[in-house]
């Protein structure tokens, strides 16, 4: 008997654990294989590659980013092979689930199914989690003991995935649960954190120091629920010689000062990578969703973290109880103050079996009815509402986040010409969903129309608005391009700084006339205008200021002056 474990990831470059973990449980009697497509992937063709495998099995793992192709999926593989049997698990069909008993499927199974899959496989009677249209189990959701789990062939280094390592995410858990309650989280149904032995997991670095990996990434809901542990794998972490990073999700305000202390003065900058969920700033929002935070410690944990250079992702969400626009513009505004380098604007998503989807009734939420059960308007918010926040984080995306505009953005509201950031992105998240083929140019060219319609500027600040994010879109290209503004430079003062280049020996003549351009730019506080020098090599420009006067402001061409956030 051949058995397939399968699903759909979001892209290639994510893998599914879960499988792995049923792959290395697995029972010896069956041949087993583990098959993994893409959302992007056609079904047809999945369905002769499956088919291909003549498995007698199927066992699909369900998400909610992967649940409506799956119900497509799940009728093709039956109608193909009526003998086939199914078999679903994962968070998506553990709560709620009786609306995929109509599939053509043998059963469900709920929670965590190292062992549950494999007594269903051998249709043993006495199943934890186990659902089908003739039976339930007492035990609503399975466990797996984490020490037997231990006893296993590790899942993290399978040959098979041993030739896509350095090409993959890998994922890695060091515990099970989440000490939180947040009404909106699955996490929260779970109260108790179960860890790895801490022999086990430091077993799991010392191997994957002999792998070149990219990135890991932490399963753990709250890393930093055991400091004690949390330290000690960091001291693990920065002892070994590798330049992979590592991506915790922490709760900021519970951040020790011990392990605060050792990320701001040793820890190794670009080894880490930190995702934290803000939510929202608006105390009477926590509270409905039982989320306790010290909101003055976050924000100071996150400026520190910052300030220091790591790559911080900090979720807010918008769509929570008692949150209005006004409110939620607040939130944004305040997380962005911090100079945080990643802001994700996310828009509640109604999960099975949370607790804020039984109250959807009680805080007037109308959501999606599919997944991902997007929030479509609340008591606080309406559609039209919903639909500003949406936009605004595409443009977070588009121009925070991918650092098209970090700068300009942040150096604007400082020199206050921005009042409200959030309001800003609000607009030009409207207007790039206008664009089709929309280019690098268009994204400036709708924040600064955003900027200059939202207050009325005297010509003088409207100069220093172009000149702030003229001298962002000249570090976006490593070759010259169409200028970003119309603006008049005398032909004798461009002839004047380019005769003070080769005079002074900073550039040659050929670079001087074939490798440079002029653009407009922001330097020591005011507009100046930059020589961009090129080369051949088609790296991004350096650059040298002056003033309006021809004078030399300052020379970054030593300087890698190009980073996106700096």
């Amino acid at each position: 008997m051949k058995v397939c474990l399968m699903t759909f990831n979001a892209k290639y470059i994510h893998k599914a654990l879960a499988l792995r973990w049923l792959y290395v449980a697995r029972d010896p009697a069956y041949e087993t294989e583990i098959v993994e497509y893409t959302l992007r992937d056609d079904l047809e063709e999945c369905l002769i590659d499956l088919l291909q495998r003549n498995p007698d099995v199927v066992g699909c793992s369900v998400y909610i980013w992967n649940a409506e192709i799956m119900k497509r999926w799940i009728p093709m593989l039956h109608q193909a092979r009526p003998d086939l049997r199914i078999i679903l698990g994962g968070p998506e069909v553990t709560y709620q689930a009786e609306e995929w008993l109509q599939l053509p499927i043998e059963c469900i199974l709920r929670g965590e199914g190292e062992k549950t899959f494999w007594q269903a496989v051998r249709n043993e009677e006495k199943i934890d989690g186990y659902l089908s249209r003739e039976k339930r189990s007492a035990v609503q959701t399975a466990k797996t003991d984490l020490r037997w789990l231990e006893q296993l062939e590790s899942p993290y280094f399978l040959d098979f995935d041993i030739p896509s390592m350095a090409h993959r995410y890998f994922y890695f858990e060091t515990s099970r649960g989440c000490p939180y309650h947040c009404s909106y989280c699955l996490s929260s149904l779970e109260n108790q954190v179960r860890f790895f032995s801490e022999e086990y997991l430091m077993k799991q670095l010392e191997q994957l120091e002999h792998w070149k990996v990219k990135q890991v990434k932490l399963l753990d809901r709250t890393f930093n629920a055991s400091d004690d542990f949390s330290y000690r794998f960091v001291q693990k972490i920065e002892a070994m010689k590798m330049e992979t990073s590592f991506q915790f999700e922490i709760v900021a305000d519970t951040l020790s000062e011990r392990m605060l202390n050792f990320l701001m003065s040793e820890a190794t900058v670009k080894r880490y990578r930190f995702e934290i969920g803000i939510q929202s700033f608006h105390l009477p929002t926590l509270e409905a969703v039982h989320r306790k935070q010290d909101l003055d410690r976050c924000r100071n944990v996150i400026q520190l973290l910052t300030q220091r250079g790591f790559a911080l992702h900090v979720d807010l969400i918008g769509g929570l109880p008692w949150e209005d626009l006004t409110t939620f513009e607040r939130s944004f505004n305040t997380l962005f103050q911090t100079g945080v380098r990643e802001i994700q604007v996310g828009l509640l998503k109604m999960l099975k079996g949370t607790q804020l989807r039984q109250q959807a009734e009680e805080y007037g939420m109308i959501y999606q009815k599919t997944a991902p059960y997007t929030i479509l308007s609340t008591f606080w918010l309406s559609e039209k509402e919903i639909k500003q926040i949406e936009a605004a984080y595409h443009a977070t995306e588009k121009l925070y986040n991918s650092g098209r505009c970090f700068r300009s953005l942040h150096r604007l509201t400082q020199l206050g010409l921005i009042q409200s950031p959030f309001k800003i992105l609000i607009g030009c998240g409207m207007e790039i969903e206008k664009i089709q083929n929309i280019q690098v140019r268009d994204y400036f060219l709708i924040l600064y129309h955003e900027i200059v319609q939202a207050a009325s500027f005297t010509d003088e600040q409207i100069e220093w608005v172009k000149a702030v994010l003229a001298d962002d879109y000249s570090r976006q290209f490593k070759q010259r391009t169409k200028k970003l503004f119309d603006w008049n430079l005398k032909k004798e003062l461009c002839d004047k700084i380019r005769i003070t280049c080769l005079e002074k020996g900073w550039l040659s003549e050929q670079t001087v006339y074939n490798y440079t351009e002029f653009a407009l730019g922001w330097c020591l506080g005011k507009p100046a205008i930059q020589l961009l020098v090129y080369s051949r090599c088609q790296a991004l420009p350096k650059r040298i200021y002056f003033d309006k006067e021809g004078r030399i402001l300052k020379d970054e061409r030593n300087l890698d002056c190009n980073d996106q956030f700096a």
